[in-house]
This record gives C-alpha cells, structure tokens and sequence, in this order.
C-alpha cells in the first residue's frame, strides 16, 4: 500500500470517529487490503469493515459506520459477512451489461468489460468484483458512477450492450468452481502453485516473493508455506483457487491433492 492510500485512510478514519459519520474509500485490491490488515489497529474506529457488493467480493471498500447507521435490518444479503446489512448498499451499485443481440455477441470476458469502462474515464478504485456469465456482466461500482455508466457503457469489443443498475441482491452470479486433483510431494505452497498452474517451482517462487500471491486475504509469507484446508489461494494474474486438501497418497509419499479452481 502507497503511503498516498495509507495517509488517505488514516485522514478518514480520524474524521468518521471524530464527527461521527460515515466515510468511505475505493475499492481495495487484495494486496491492500493485506498491507490494511497489518496495521490497521492503528486506526481508532472500532465498527469498520470492508465489502464489496457480495459475499466473497475480492475487491472492497473500507466503511466507516455512524453510530446511527448502525441499527439496520439484517435482512439484506448485499452484505453478508460485514455486520453491516444496509450500508454496502449506500456506496456500492450493481450494474447488469448484456448483449442486445446475443446471437451475435463476442466472445466476452472480464478484460473486455474492464477495459470498456476504462475507456469512460473511470478510475480503477471505482470499479468492484465483475462477474460475468454467458456474455452478461455484473458490474460492482461506486454507487455515484452507476448513472455515467449506465448511459454512456453501450459497447464492449464490437458487441452492442444493454446497461441497467439492478439491487444488489438480484447480483446473484456466482463463479463457476472446476474441480481437479493434482499430485504434489507436499502441501507447500510453491509446490501446489506450479502443480494447479503448469509453472515450474521457480516460477510460482518467483509469483510468492514478488507478493503476488494471497491466501485468505493476505500476502503469502513464502514459498514453504503450507496451506491449510479450506484455504482461499489468489493469484495476481492467473486466478483462485480453493484448497480441500489431502485426498490420499502414494506408496512413494506422493499426495494426491484436491482443488476447486475458479473457470
């Protein structure tokens, strides 16, 4: 995390404690909200949290609550797993883009959608999660930029586009897992890394010590460690996966380890 961000949540929090209000950041990446974790009892206010739209939001926003808004229904899935049910939904909306013609869409993935909204102008802390099924989007923004988008996203790639802001608990897409079994000499996490992806261990320690790598949120402390199962594995530039753990082993002391990989 750059000291500019660092400076910039401090400022924030200091402000939502002291006039008790509430107060907001972009979306964080994984590795900031990792560098957040370890030091964010720094912070004075004791009711925040992140969320970024949906129950396992990679990226996410840092809330600071007023003690007002704090008494909210618990009836609102859009913040599941943030105690705070109603607020997410104050500064995060979720923007529906599909084809008009979905006879003749291209081929659209999350780089495409990306990269349009780019184009708009829009900063890359003002977009969430995208999660995307047979050519249609769900887009996870700051709530002020739902309008721009909304009129002015009309084409993805040469694929004409239709945009509409949907509640956030009508965002119910949710990544498709891939499940496969690979053979490791052990639960490293260098060892899984080159295995799930084809690289060779030089290369996935390459991926670890260059911090581009998070298990359950935070930056992977280095290549021989070990995952636990149930793990939650990102890796900057190939994917997720989750870890399920040791299925069996061979004669030799081989495991056979099982993976969820997300499609």
């Amino acid at each position: 995390m750059d000291d500019f961000l660092k400076s910039r949540i401090r400022d924030l929090d200091r402000t939502a404690w002291e006039r008790d209000v509430t107060k907001h950041t972009g979306f964080l990446t994984a590795s900031e909200q990792s560098d957040l974790l370890a030091w964010e009892r720094e912070l004075s206010h004791p009711e925040r949290f992140l969320a970024g739209g949906w129950e396992e939001a990679e990226r996410r926003m840092l809330i600071w609550p007023a003690s007002y808004e704090m008494l909210s229904s618990e009836n609102n899935p859009a913040a599941k797993g943030t105690g705070r049910p109603n607020l997410p939904g104050q500064f995060i909306s979720c923007i529906k883009a599909s084809p008009v013609n979905a006879k003749f869409s291209d081929d659209l993935c999350h780089r495409d959608f990306l990269g349009a909204l780019m184009n708009l102008g829009i900063e890359r802390d003002q977009i969430g999660d995208i999660l995307i099924r047979e050519n249609t989007a769900y887009i996870f923004c700051a709530k002020a930029l739902a309008g721009l988008i909304v009129d002015e996203l009309t084409r993805v790639k040469h694929t004409e586009v239709r945009t509409e802001a949907v509640p956030l608990s009508e965002c119910d897409i949710r990544p498709e897992l891939s499940e496969m079994k690979v053979n490791v000499a052990s639960e490293r996490l260098d060892a899984i890394l080159s295995a799930v992806y084809k690289v060779s261990r030089s290369k996935a320690a390459e991926a670890i010590e260059s911090e581009k790598v998070f298990v359950d949120g935070r930056t992977a402390s280095g290549s021989g460690q070990k995952l636990k199962e149930g793990a939650k594995v990102s890796v900057r530039g190939l994917g997720k996966f989750i870890y399920d753990g040791i299925e069996s082993e061979s004669r030799k002391g081989r495991l056979f380890v099982k993976i969820r990989k997300y499609i």
